[in-house]
């Protein structure tokens, strides 16, 4: 089968494993991966610069960066779409993107799966929309993020594209209904084991502090400013833990108060995958303090590393970890119940030894990325 996937550095820790996945089962797999200056630094893409011209080019002849995953899939078949002018509005731009969709078509794949509805120039793939298959990472938008035009991108894909893939099941009935997208225009798969963390060389994370690790971007719906509260309590109770908060991002509230607490470590900066891989492997437990979510990418770093998690009732967050199983899941937006889960996680290292085990042993069988490909291809050749 001949497939075009085009996506984001955004979503590239699952699309590496799955990309790999489907291309050693033989299948003819062409990744195209949008690059700008606002994306140079993103889970596993980490740019010194940008390459100074726009067009569609091999990966490695701009980037050598990539040689790192060379091992997890066919880098002859992963390519670059590189935009030089960040403004989506840009005359080059909005041309790289019909000439992006014409090298799609002239390649006459089985497939083109995208990972975002198309939007401006993009929207010439709607010629042929009986090919395109698409992720919905986000079934519904995260609380902070309103833009109205995206929105009418979302819906226009939804209406036009009747290969819909969602990545959790708690969510599809209500997206179904919200969007008015009939229920067998859409599929249901899961992410995987975010493997590539694993296989790279942590740096070492230096701290003489016990400490929980939150970690990914700052903005408004991961709900960061509970979690300090909630140190607060915890802090009281057990002055030795640490709190470290790492990942780039402007905080939507005043953070300063909490910068001069000597439990609480603000590392505001992009965490590469080497850095965090170091933090992950000597924390306690990693926090998701979320206001609202879908699934999280989070949650399947921290687990492909053993680490348990304590994480809030939101989307489908309590259906990756099992409560006293794997991690503690707790309402959102309370202070108390979240201070008092991490208190009890904390507190009890026979039980934290246990949910490591559980996850290693029993979470991670489920993880493999060879039946989700599997799930990939049985919607492909249902198209």
């Amino acid at each position: 089968m001949k497939i075009i996937y085009y996506s984001s550095p955004s979503f590239a820790d699952c699309d590496f494993p799955l990309i790999g996945e489907l291309q050693r089962m033989g299948h003819d797999v062409r990744y195209y991966i949008s690059i700008a200056s606002f994306s140079k630094r993103s889970t596993l893409i980490d740019l010194n610069s940008l390459y100074p011209h726009t067009g569609i080019y091999p990966a490695t002849e701009i980037y050598s960066e990539f040689n790192d995953f060379r091992d997890m899939l066919d880098l002859s078949h992963v390519y670059v779409v590189n935009q030089k002018h960040k403004q989506k509005f840009h005359p080059i731009n909005l041309l790289l993107m019909i000439k992006l969709v014409i090298h799609f078509i002239m390649q006459k794949p089985d497939v083109i799966h995208l990972t975002r509805p198309p939007y401006l120039t993009q929207k010439l793939l709607y010629l042929v929309k009986k090919k395109i298959v698409l992720t919905v990472h986000d079934p519904f938008r995260h609380s902070g993020f309103t833009n109205k035009m995206e929105e009418k991108d979302r819906k226009l894909a939804f209406k036009y594209i009747s290969r819909l893939i969602l990545l959790n099941n708690r969510q599809s009935s209500s997206f179904a209904s919200y969007y008015h997208v009939p229920d067998n225009h859409i599929f249901i798969n899961k992410l995987g084991m975010y493997s590539t963390i694993s296989c790279v060389e942590p740096i070492p994370f230096q701290t003489e502090r016990p400490f929980i690790l939150f970690f990914g971007q700052i903005v408004k719906y991961k709900g960061v400013e509970y979690l300090l509260e909630a140190m607060k309590m915890v802090h009281s109770h057990y002055p030795e833990l640490m709190l470290v908060i790492a990942g780039s991002g402007k905080f939507y509230f005043d953070v300063e108060p909490y910068k001069k607490l000597d439990y609480v470590k603000i590392i505001n900066h992009y965490i590469g995958i080497r850095e965090l891989a170091g933090m992950l492997r000597v924390c306690e437990f990693s926090v998701c303090p979320y206001k609202d979510a879908t699934q999280s990418g989070v949650i399947q770093t921290a687990f492909t590393l053993g680490v348990p998690m304590v994480v809030t009732d939101v989307g489908a967050l309590a259906d990756a970890v099992t409560h006293n199983k794997t991690g503690i899941v707790v309402r959102p937006c309370d202070t108390n119940e979240l201070a008092n889960g991490i208190m009890c996680l904390h507190s009890d290292e026979e039980k934290r030894n246990t949910m490591r085990k559980n996850i290693q042993e029993e979470w991670m069988k489920d993880m493999s990325w060879e039946p989700i490909a599997h799930d990939y291809l049985k919607c492909y050749r249902k198209m």
